[in-house]
């Protein structure tokens, strides 16, 4: 990003892909951007340009630029990576090199609960993230959430894709991903970080049947 106005168009683009309002089908071109969003072609092909390194779009020859969804492979990329850096998070508190902030981590985890009750599946699955990526920052490494934050964006984009694409394509679930972490977050209350570490294990396995079966969580 050069400037203000680059940067700008940047965030706008990219929120407007990780809460739905692009659809899957719709083809983005320098010339209905620029004349949507009443500013020239410069920063928006700067800012497309840098969302397809992010790999949230791609470019389709004679076509324009669309959605890109992250394979089945990457997705079980993304959540293996997140789920061990959680678990480095807790093997660091354990040894006293780290520490939770309990309250922010449950009020996240409140939140998400709340847009799962609703079915407010957009902001649900943007507000899950922010629970990992605070379980990571007990870890004390200042690099882990800053690189997942590069990676998130996949996750979030394609888990909306295929809801947008196929809203009826829903997981059948007997358990939920809030379900498993405030069954974490009750563990580390309670200094249980055995404990905790076994449960996300057991939803990077449950995850990862979510993935494989219907491509996203």
């Amino acid at each position: 990003m050069v400037n203000s106005i680059e940067t700008t168009t940047y965030k706008e683009l990219r929120h407007a892909i990780l809460y739905g309002k692009i659809n899957p089908d719709d083809l983005l071109s320098e010339a209905s951007l620029s004349k949507q969003m009443g500013i020239s072609r410069t920063p928006i092909r700067s800012a497309l340009k840098q969302l397809e390194l992010e790999g949230l779009v791609s470019y389709q020859k004679n076509r324009g630029v669309t959605l890109r969804e992250a394979s089945v492979k990457e997705m079980v990329d993304i959540t293996q990576i997140c789920v061990q850096w959680m678990m480095l998070a807790v093997e660091q508190v354990n040894v006293g090199l780290g520490s939770f902030d309990i309250e922010k981590i449950q009020q996240k985890l409140d939140e998400a609960k709340a847009y799962r009750a609703a079915e407010d599946y957009v902001h649900y699955i943007n507000k899950m993230p922010e629970v990992y990526m605070n379980i990571m920052k007990a870890s004390g490494n200042n690099l882990l959430v800053p690189t997942y934050k590069a990676l998130l964006g996949r996750q979030i984009s394609t888990s909306l894709y295929h809801k947008m694409s196929d809203p009826k394509n829903a997981p059948e679930k007997k358990r939920s991903t809030v379900l498993f972490f405030q069954e974490f977050l009750d563990s580390i209350n309670e200094e249980k970080y055995g404990e905790a570490i076994d449960t996300l294990k057991n939803y990077q396995e449950y995850a990862n049947n979510q993935i494989l079966h219907y491509g996203h969580l």
